[in-house]
């Protein structure tokens, strides 16, 4: 973002000594913000939806600040704000240093209005949205830019919202200006699981509304920025470190690592472990592991909202791999049957071992002669049925997460590739979002995106029982037991004393 040279308080182009906001003073060109590399890149993006994403004190906040004053100082007469869910908040972050700022930028802030005022005359409004009414207050107002700090804090709703105050019209339009939203956020928050579906994992997005296609969500416009605490040159890691010491695992992932964990989180999910991958894998030669390998299917049925679901496996010993998913929707039995057969084509898969499913998929439903597996078989794809427990779920795929096969290599591992062969993604998005029951905690919740990790746990369970047979022993009754060679009992004796 270039800054204008005819302003006061600001360096001319052409004679900055690096990148940054740098103002002169009575002793000299002065830095007020000096960007990290991930900082520049925030600052030079173009994209209409940009979040920063990352660990604390990673300067995040101090970047979208500073973002702001950027902008406001290149586009004369325009309106921005800044947005945190309570004053407060803002208090505490903030204003604690605008005042001081806005000084050197040749500004002042109006402590009465919360509004920075620029000489060139752009403003910064700072704002909160702690309650549905301080949302609503803002939806008249029209922004060039709208800035969220600890965007996993602000209800989505919320966020949603307030984007339809974030437009351009008039002189800004014919000037070819594109309004745009950046945010910054520790994932750590009761948005996060929304954050997820429309920065990171855009493709959980459910394009369809009651109307058709939603038009309006375009996943290249929305883009993410991972920045961490090591990032920070300022900062001294060894010692703030030891302030994360006795947090709970949930936080200390979220604010040490930077990494999203529910707070009820059920299972240890590790895509790599000291940099190595551990239970996600990158690299794999699909047409030689179908060769080589026992291929199982996984299914587990659904139609709308929620999809059907079914994910392929190869078995190499004492290891499992999940290399291959499928989801679909508003789809009948016949055509996923299809389908599965087409990707077992396209995988070069020659024999399926078996394909496990829930076992209601067994059971006659109201007047049909024919249950669902009896549907899935008539068309080609046999199913088996296992078990539906979720505790038993829970049980399974903490075992084959938590167990290693040798050392540095887990049980079970999952695919994630490019291209032809993409591999598993949304069960690895899935894993690390499954929680445990609150009043069952032994048990997996029943929630939204647990479909694959329900058709997962139908192998684990019914697979490893197939490997545990053991021959059966048939039980003798103590009646039929043979007796000793030497023994002759006679009906009465037992009731009779013998004398010596």
């Amino acid at each position: 973002m270039n800054l204008p040279s005819n302003y006061q308080g600001i360096i001319p182009a052409g004679t900055i000594p690096e990148k940054g906001l740098w103002v002169t003073t009575d002793e000299g060109p002065y830095c007020l913000y000096s960007p990290h590399p991930k900082q520049v890149l925030f600052h030079e993006s173009e994209v209409p939806n940009l979040l920063a994403i990352g660990s604390r004190g990673s300067g995040k906040s101090l970047m979208l600040r500073n973002d702001a004053h950027m902008r406001a100082l290149s586009v004369p007469g325009c309106a921005l704000i800044l947005i945190r869910k309570t004053m407060r908040q803002l208090e505490q972050s903030h204003l604690q240093h605008i005042e001081t700022e806005m000084r050197y930028l040749g500004g002042y802030y109006h402590w009465t209005k919360h509004c920075a005022f620029y000489p060139n005359g752009s403003k910064l409004f700072f704002s909160y949205v702690g309650h549905a009414e301080d949302a609503f207050n803002l939806l008249s107002a029209e922004f060039l830019a709208a800035y969220y700090d600890e965007l996993s804090l602000i209800p989505w709703d919320y966020f949603q919202k307030l984007n339809a105050s974030v437009r351009v019209s008039g002189a800004f339009r014919d000037m070819g200006l594109q309004a745009v939203t950046r945010s910054a956020t520790n994932p750590l928050g009761p948005s996060m699981a929304d954050i997820n579906r429309y920065f990171i994992n855009k493709d959980e997005v459910d394009y369809m509304d009651d109307d058709g296609d939603d038009e309006n969500y375009f996943p290249d416009e929305w883009q993410y920025i991972r920045i961490d605490m090591e990032e920070n040159p300022t900062l001294d890691l060894e010692q703030y470190r030891k302030r994360f010491a006795k947090m709970l695992p949930h936080v200390k992932a979220a604010w040490l690592r930077g990494e999203y964990m529910e707070e009820n989180t059920l299972f240890s999910f590790y895509q790599s472990k000291e940099g190595k991958p551990y239970h996600v894998i990158h690299e794999l030669d699909i047409e030689k592991l179908v060769k080589k390998a026992p291929i199982y299917r996984v299914y587990d049925h659904g139609y709308a909202p929620d999809p059907a679901y079914c994910a392929w496996i190869a078995h190499l010993g004492n290891r499992y791999i999940v290399f291959h998913e499928k989801r679909w929707l508003k789809t009948i039995v016949s055509d996923i049957a299809a389908s599965m057969k087409e990707e077992d084509e396209m995988l070069g898969i020659e024999r399926i071992v078996a394909c496990y499913c829930d076992p209601v998929l067994d059971i006659h439903t109201g007047h049909d002669a024919r249950t669902m597996r009896d549907l899935f078989e008539y068309n080609g794809v046999p199913m088996e049925p296992s078990i539906n427990n979720r505790e038993q779920f829970a049980s399974a795929v903490h075992t084959a997460l938590a167990e290693e096969a040798e050392p540095g290599i887990p049980r079970l591992q999952i695919y994630r590739g490019t291209g032809l062969y993409p591999g598993a993604p949304y069960l690895i998005r899935a894993i690390p979002l499954q929680s445990f029951d609150e009043k069952h905690p032994l048990r997996l919740a029943n929630q939204a995106h647990d479909h694959p990790v329900v058709a997962l746990a139908y192998f684990l369970i019914s697979h490893s029982a197939d490997q545990a047979k053991t021959p059966y022993q048939r039980r003798i009754r103590k009646w039929m037991e043979p007796k000793e060679s030497n023994s002759r009992f006679v009906l009465g004796d037992e009731s009779v004393r013998t004398k010596i």
